[in-house]
């Protein structure tokens, strides 16, 4: 009997044994994955002795048993399987090692057999990492409580860099192909959809008076790590490029980890330390396809005149009225329609090693990626109507936090 069956047919007591019965099976998937065994030797130290983790036989078929189990769990309301799997640190003990490991097996000369045997397993991993890592919001206040620290201690799991640089270098490899198969383009869209729920994930809020290590947020520390793998970059050519049809399906995703970036960070806190905003730190401007020979820009000025821009910074200005005078839009009335609002007005205290970062990334976002992205994200706004209403917010809020950008620098 299955124990969401089981809910409506049984004694709060025999719910109990029923549930724990289905815990043990859950745990015992988890068991079945791998383990860590002792490995001697290095190209650098053959003497050396390291813990390594090892799948194990069975582990593609366990991680389907999981998948199945979180499946079967969201049907019911407790989230025992999601709960259970965060109690074990099944995502920091097993899914991640398991994912490096495969990834690294992809890019070694296989059989066929092996070579699809390792494929299946990492897209398995990320589509696991996808369901774990996915938002609490739309949950009961109670859900959420009850998962946020497990929600964090994943994000701490992935501000660390062999996971990143396993996702990263994964999404590469199979964005670069010139012929993908659908499995493989669902594969890069999940690595993406795993980047924006751990950046979505928030933060305690820290106050901005608190002193020590505090300060440093997690989401400080995974920037860092993004920056150093060259992640951000990836997301900055996805982005200068989203005018392309075969990017359509990732766009939305793009500006959701776009968002998440700058999420609750003051626009004048960029530019608290003195340096040339344009330039990255050698000197030499980072320059994407889109500003190669420069362009031209046409900008509507809302009463039927269309205006040529020259100029990336100069197509900001005609919408710099619209965004920046907030104080004469209009208020929501309704509390609720306020609550909806996906921009957290709460400013957060940015970690000083991450200015420059989301400096640089503001100046290339701005100077290569914000016509092709916005015109791409708005034309689909237009076409699909309905489907982007929930997005639209954002949208807007990502546009006006760019114009305020453009127009606080100081270069």
């Amino acid at each position: 009997m299955d124990y969401l069956e089981a809910e409506e047919q049984l004694t709060d007591e025999q719910l109990s044994e029923e549930i724990e019965r289905f815990r043990r099976i859950v745990l015992s998937a988890c068991s079945s994955l791998g383990n860590l065994q002792l490995a001697t030797g290095s190209a650098q130290d053959p003497t050396e002795r390291r813990m390594e983790y090892v799948p194990s036989d069975d582990c593609l078929a366990s991680l389907k048993d999981i998948k199945r189990y979180i499946q079967e769990d969201e049907q019911g309301e407790g989230k025992w399987v999601l709960r259970w799997l965060g109690e074990c640190n099944t995502l920091q003990n097993d899914i991640i090692p398991i994912f490096i490991h495969y990834t690294k097996q992809l890019n070694r000369q296989l059989s066929d057999h092996d070579h699809d045997h390792a494929l299946k397993t990492v897209m398995m991993c990320v589509e696991l990492l996808v369901f774990l890592t996915w938002s609490m919001d739309s949950e009961p206040e109670e859900v959420k409580v009850r998962f946020i620290r497990v929600l964090r201690s994943y994000k701490r799991a992935f501000a660390n860099s062999p996971a990143v640089f396993s996702l990263l270098s994964t999404a590469v490899m199979f964005f670069r192909k010139a012929h993908k198969t659908d499995k493989e383009a669902l594969l890069v869209k999940g690595i993406l959809y795993v980047f924006r729920n751990v950046l979505a994930i928030p933060d305690p809020l820290v106050s901005p008076t608190s002193r020590g290590m505090s300060q440093v947020e997690v989401h400080d520390a995974l920037i860092a790590v993004l920056d150093k793998e060259l992640a951000i970059d990836f997301f900055l050519t996805l982005a200068s490029s989203a005018d392309d049809k075969q990017l359509k399906d990732l766009r939305p995703t793009l500006l959701d980890i776009v968002y998440y970036l700058f999420y609750r960070v003051p626009v004048p806190a960029l530019f608290d330390q003195q340096a040339t905003w344009f330039q990255a730190d050698n000197g030499s401007k980072r320059l994407g396809r889109h500003n190669d020979f420069g362009g031209v820009y046409a900008v509507s000025t809302g009463d039927s005149t269309i205006m040529p821009v020259f100029n990336a910074k100069e197509v900001l200005h005609p919408f710099a009225n619209m965004f920046k005078k907030r104080q004469n839009m209009r208020k929501p009335r309704d509390p609720a329609e306020a609550k909806a609002t996906p921009v957290d007005r709460e400013w957060r205290t940015l970690d000083p090693a991450s200015v420059p970062i989301l400096r640089r990334v503001a100046a290339v976002f701005i100077d290569s990626c914000f016509n092709p992205f916005m015109s791409a994200m708005f034309e689909d706004a237009k076409v699909s109507g309905t489907a982007m209403d929930a997005m639209t917010p954002r949208l807007l809020y990502v546009a006006a936090y760019f114009v305020d950008v453009s127009l606080t620098n100081p270069a």
